[in-house]
């Protein structure tokens, strides 16, 4: 499947990832910095169970929906590093990168690990998962969800327009009733919040 809104060069591949089955959705390619300054390819692998493949809808309605999403990249002492976040995901960015989208995260500008390893621009990964349920069927135990896997590199927000846009969105998401406040508590916050954006250039969906 193609995605939606894509460049003439978006591509599409079956791709596994801890050993688990993944439909892949794929734009373009952006450097990102590693830790040796190359960037290796992922190996891929032939879908295993098809029907489990989610489409294009079904992967941009979890990323609208997730409640939040965990982050993983590689931190400054180039260690692995997971960490839950609250997100906002926005089709156009504002800034004019036509694609698969932008997913959008904050936090504190004074320096520890998390603001540490964002600043290093390299791969990242954030997995969004919803609707699990864990049930027995067929005389299996099973869980049921849906899940999506964002890959892109990591990237601070610079544009004060941006940033505040973002800020905005993940206030509606999160709290829409009261969307009156967001003003004050921008002005009030805003000089000591740093806001990340994850330009994602392939997506993963899965379902059961």
């Amino acid at each position: 499947i193609s995605p939606r809104a894509a460049p003439p060069e978006a591509t599409t591949a079956p791709h596994a990832f801890a050993g688990v089955s993944w439909h892949r959705i794929r734009i373009g390619s952006r450097t990102c910095r590693s830790l040796r300054g190359t960037e290796k390819p992922m190996h891929r692998y032939d879908m295993r169970r098809a029907s489990r493949r989610m489409d294009d809808d079904a992967i941009y309605d979890v990323l609208a929906r997730g409640r939040y999403c965990t982050l993983a990249c590689i931190d400054a002492d180039g260690l692995p590093y997971g960490v839950p976040l609250s997100y906002i995901y926005m089709k156009d960015d504002g800034e004019g990168r036509a694609g698969l989208g932008t997913i959008y995260f904050h936090t504190t500008n004074e320096a520890g690990r998390k603001l540490d390893a964002f600043a290093t621009g390299r791969r990242a990964c954030a997995t969004i998962v919803e609707d699990v349920a864990a049930r027995f069927q067929d005389g299996s135990f099973t869980t049921g969800f849906s899940s999506v896997m964002a890959f892109g590199c990591i990237r601070h927000i610079e544009a004060p327009v941006t940033a505040r846009k973002a800020l905005v969105g993940l206030c509606m998401k999160y709290l829409p009733a009261h969307k009156d406040g967001i003003g004050a508590a921008l002005e009030a916050d805003f000089a000591a919040t740093a806001v990340w954006a994850l330009d994602i250039e392939e997506l993963s969906g899965k379902k059961n």
